[in-house]
This record gives C-alpha cells, sequence and structure tokens, in this order.
C-alpha cells in the first residue's frame, strides 16, 4: 500500500480557490456531495459549505508532505474539517471516484 494524495474537506460556503499545484501534488479536482465541480463546467446544483479538495501524485508521497499541503491550505485562511489519505493497492486506487 502506497500514500498517493490526500482529500482535504475544506469549511466553505463557496468553491475554495486553492493552489493547483504544491510541492509533488497537483489539484485534481474540487467535489460538493460527491459531484466534481473542479475543474469545470460545474453542474447546476445547490451546494453545500464542505467541498472536498483532492490533491495527488503519480509518485509516492510523504506523511510529511501531506502534513506540508494542509499546513498551506490553513496558511491561505481556509479551515479544513476533515482530511482523507489516499492509497493505492498494488497500483489500484484504493479510494472512490466522484460522479
Amino acid at each position: 500500500m502506497t500514500l498517493h494524495g490526500v482529500d482535504i474537506f475544506i469549511w466553505s460556503a463557496e468553491t475554495p480557490d486553492v493552489p493547483k499545484e504544491f510541492g509533488p501534488f497537483t489539484l485534481d479536482l474540487i467535489s460538493n456531495r460527491g459531484t466534481r465541480i473542479y475543474p469545470g463546467p460545474a453542474p447546476e446544483m445547490d451546494l453545500l459549505d464542505w467541498p472536498r479538495c483532492r490533491y495527488l501524485c503519480e509518485e509516492e508521497v510523504t506523511h510529511d508532505q501531506i502534513d506540508e499541503l494542509v499546513n498551506k491550505i490553513t496558511s491561505l485562511g481556509y479551515r479544513w474539517t476533515k482530511c482523507q489519505k489516499l492509497f493505492r493497492i498494488d497500483g489500484v486506487n484504493a479510494f472512490s471516484q466522484p460522479y
């Protein structure tokens, strides 16, 4: 099992303007209620104040690199409520994809 990213759930009434890249990570998507809203086009829907920002890296990353990313999000003034580390098992994603 190898670590390749993190889902950061942010408390924000709007779609957060988070970095598209940070260190080895690339912002893969932002979703709300399980539906992809970034990259667009976003569907017409009522958004909740708890979007998920998914950061991924093709190469294996460390837990310290995840911490640095979360600290960066915090330093931008966002309040995160939950983080979920994303693993691959034998090269296959062990996490779900949004709609």
